[in-house]
């Protein structure tokens, strides 16, 4: 049986790896000013990153079931006997949830895999997915590999303000409010699918070095890392090269995150994301 693979537009996968490995790919939605976009295509997180600092009103919103329908549908015309379709966690999103209604909407075997992550956690679970399902792989197999890719990710996050956090909800705003009059910078992870604060550092050096403390310390020579930024290339370079000589983890890609995640942790946010080789 031949496995089409779908995720959603927060794996932040580069165009060319997801063309490459024929990766179906749904797009989240960014509302700016009260106008939806495609993350896809549709708006930049650039372009977010300004909205958000001329204060205008951003969220996110998830893909509806019909469009998880035509992604399915479509690797089915394919030649797909199958399909396997891993999306953000879904305590961030209504995405895996609509994925899970579409599944039920189609006469073809469609597993929905909630990562319990976001951005490379989902990124590197698809792409191995992907290879093993284009050399041959069975449904059976490429799930597992999948689920235990997901399974063993990590992040942390590092935020240059919390007054984006505080919109979303992340921090009360008394709390951003002391951070800011202190200079502490928060490091986030996730826990079960959820962002939680790990800790406040004081100062952007401090934190950013903190944030590579805890990445090598869950690294592993066989682990693949990746870095994310949001307006902070310099930074996310930084880091990168920070890691491999620390880790010896020889390529770490440096991407921008997509509009979603830069819409919810703002303009200066750095992400590491670490996944075992399984």
């Amino acid at each position: 049986m031949s496995v089409g693979i779908v995720t959603d537009s927060t794996c932040y996968l580069p165009a060319e790896v997801i063309s490459e490995l024929g990766i179906e790919v749904v797009p989240l939605q960014v509302i700016s000013n009260g106008v939806a976009f495609n993350e896809v295509g549709g708006i930049t997180v650039d372009e977010v990153a300004t909205a958000l600092r001329s204060g205008k009103s951003v969220t996110t919103s998830r893909p509806n079931p019909e469009v998880f329908v035509e992604a399915f549908e479509k690797l089915h015309r394919a030649g797909h006997d199958s399909v396997i379709s891993v999306h953000l966690s879904g305590e961030l999103s209504g995405t895996y949830e609509s994925a899970v209604l579409a599944s039920r909407k189609v006469d073809f075997p469609v597993d929905v895999v909630d990562s319990r992550g976001i951005a490379m956690m989902l990124g590197f679970a698809v792409q191995a997915g992907a290879k093993l399902a284009n050399s041959g792989g069975s449904h059976a197999d490429v799930l597992d590999l999948i689920q235990r890719k997901c399974a063993g990710a990590s992040i942390i996050f590092y935020v240059d303000s919390l007054e984006f956090l505080e919109k979303g909800g992340r921090v009360t705003a008394m709390q951003a409010k002391m951070g800011a009059s202190m200079n502490l910078k928060p490091l986030l992870h996730m826990i079960n699918g959820k962002v939680e604060q790990q800790e406040l550092v004081r100062s952007s050096e401090k934190s950013i070095a903190r944030m590579i403390e805890i990445v090598v310390a869950a690294a592993r020579i066989k682990s693949e890392i990746a870095v994310h930024h949001v307006e902070a290339l310099e930074a996310a370079n930084s880091v990168a090269e920070q890691l491999k000589n620390l880790t010896g983890v020889d390529s770490i890609s440096v991407t921008s995150a997509g509009a979603v995640v830069g819409t919810h942790v703002g303009p200066g946010a750095l992400a590491v994301v670490v996944s075992p080789q399984v």
